[in-house]
């Protein structure tokens, strides 16, 4: 199972292939979305089998539009609310174009996919607050185990842990590029992730990731993935062991391995 956290600025895109099989969680925003189009095309996919769009803010949610226009896509997932944008009305009338029904799954729903499968976390419920109306699911591959938290702030977090289920992860996704607002003590204490990958923008105006985010993850020492200090960052799973390379990229040193850690 390779897990690709795609390099889309201050936005969020990853890409998972295994068996055969390929999910797309997130697409990062407009401007990026001819770079995510070809991302795929490049890794030779041709169907999406699963397209997650964890919430409708633009930044995660502007290059889906493009894909469900380039590939065959069989199933969307979605978090059920309805946002303000254009770009979310976009979303849903495209989808309805290629005669797809917007799923919105509830926690605790698992999917078989690849090689794994992946249990729906969040939300329960929705917010006011569009960040914590994010999908967030949990993909296991043997006995490795990723979390990709979309936009999730606190509360969402808070939710997941009173839930019981099980959190616990070798890879998180960091949740909301970093910010301040997520990425809690109890959440990292729940999840106890071996590393953690944060996708965001090289100098963003939000200057994410937060420094009290960083000084978290620096104190129980998990070591940090960053796309905007190394381009796209690769994770492959064997279901026992998690290997990290780094898409060559013209902005970006490159390798067969990646060996710089940001803490």
């Amino acid at each position: 199972m390779a897990v690709h956290f795609i390099d889309v600025g201050q936005g969020l895109a990853i890409l998972v292939q295994s068996g055969g099989e390929n999910l797309l969680y997130d697409g990062g925003n407009r401007a990026h979305a001819d770079e995510v189009v070809q991302y795929l095309k490049n890794q030779q996919v041709e169907t999406i089998d699963y397209m997650i769009s964890s919430h409708y803010d633009e930044d995660h949610l502007g290059g889906l539009v493009k894909c469900l226009d380039n590939f065959e896509v069989e199933h969307v997932l979605g978090s059920d609310y309805v946002h303000t944008s254009d770009l979310f009305n976009t979303f849903m009338n495209t989808a309805t174009a290629h005669a797809i029904i917007v799923e919105y799954p509830s926690v605790g729903d698992t999917y078989e996919f690849g090689t794994g499968s992946f249990t729906v976390m969040a939300p329960d419920g929705i917010s006011q607050n569009s960040n914590d109306n994010s999908v967030v699911i949990r993909l296991v591959n043997g006995n490795n185990s990723f979390m990709f938290m979309g936009d999730a702030e606190e509360t969402s977090e808070q939710d997941m842990i009173s839930t019981g289920m099980n959190l616990d992860c070798d890879v998180l996704s960091v949740g909301h590029h970093g910010s301040a607002s997520s990425t809690t003590w109890d959440f990292l204490e729940a999840t106890s992730p071996s590393y953690a990958v944060i996708s965001c923008g090289i100098n963003n105006q939000y200057n994410h990731p937060s420094a009290d985010t960083m000084g978290r993850l620096s104190d129980m020492g998990i070591p940090v993935f960053r796309t905007d200090k190394q381009g796209t960052i690769i994770a492959v799973s064997d279901g026992t062991n998690i290997s990290w390379s780094q898409e060559p990229c013209d902005d970006y040193s490159s390798g067969d391995s990646l060996s710089l850690i940001h803490i």
